[in-house]
């Protein structure tokens, strides 16, 4: 089992767009996948097409209840939704809080072959659970003048988790979103960003997505982007990002 998470302390940035977009694929391909929502914005929660779930992730790091009772199937994957009240959650005292999510990890008898971590645009104690308990983290990054600001921050988080709670947390690459090659913009700040990811010992993906709007249609309709844009450049770009992601985890489609 991987745990992956999808990381970037800037909101807006395709996040849970590529959460979903990933479990989905995955999942497409008969992989096992749990998804879980760390954000209390709760947008891969909505576009999974869940609305007032009767318990939460809340619920799971408050130990008012087991994982199992959480869970929901959806079409690809299966799902941990976010209420708004996780960003308050009381965790445990005697657990420590920043392995609560780790711990509650390894108590699952599914036997995912993927769990799938959407992290909130702050680095605080959800951020610090998701990456202890990840074996892995992927950078979702706009091409903007403000990434490398955004990166630095992450990239501290990151060293510290690593030298705390968990050694093993490996970087794979950022992941360039709404990327358009053409402009000359767009490679200068690539370049920049490309860097920066030498310094995190890390790179940045050869797979970027293109922007469109049919991701924002995919999203307003509750659909996956594999089912509501199959054909689209941004449901291609993320085969082709799953497909290189997996090579690089020793595994394919």
């Amino acid at each position: 089992m991987k745990v992956i998470s999808i990381a970037n302390q800037k909101g807006g940035v395709g996040k849970s767009t590529t959460a979903q977009a990933l479990a989905s694929i995955l999942g497409s391909k008969q992989k096992k996948v749990l998804l879980i929502d760390m954000d209390s914005q709760c947008n891969v929660t909505y576009a999974s097409g869940i609305d007032n779930s009767e318990k939460s992730i809340t619920d799971v790091l408050s130990q008012n209840c087991e994982i199992k009772e959480v869970i929901i199937s959806c079409k690809y994957y299966d799902i941990l939704p976010a209420d708004e009240y996780l960003t308050n959650v009381e965790m445990a005292a005697e657990v420590e809080p920043t392995l609560l999510l780790k711990t509650t990890i390894s108590q699952l008898q599914a036997g995912y072959d993927y769990i799938i971590i959407d992290t909130p645009p702050a680095l605080g104690r959800l951020s610090y659970n998701s990456l202890t308990a990840s074996n892995y983290v992927v950078i979702p990054c706009e091409p903007s003048i403000y990434a490398r600001t955004g990166l630095a921050a992450l990239y501290k988080t990151i060293q510290n988790i690593q030298e705390r709670y968990n050694k093993d947390l490996k970087v794979l690459g950022i992941l360039l979103i709404k990327y358009n090659n053409r402009t000359v913009l767009n490679r200068d700040i690539k370049e920049m960003i490309e860097e920066f990811a030498e310094q995190m010992n890390t790179k940045i993906f050869d797979t970027s997505i293109r922007e469109s709007v049919i991701v924002r249609e995919a999203q307003t309709v509750r659909q996956p982007l594999i089912d509501y844009g199959r054909k689209s450049k941004p449901n291609q770009d993320y085969i082709v990002f799953t497909e290189e992601l997996l090579q690089m985890l020793g595994g394919k489609i």
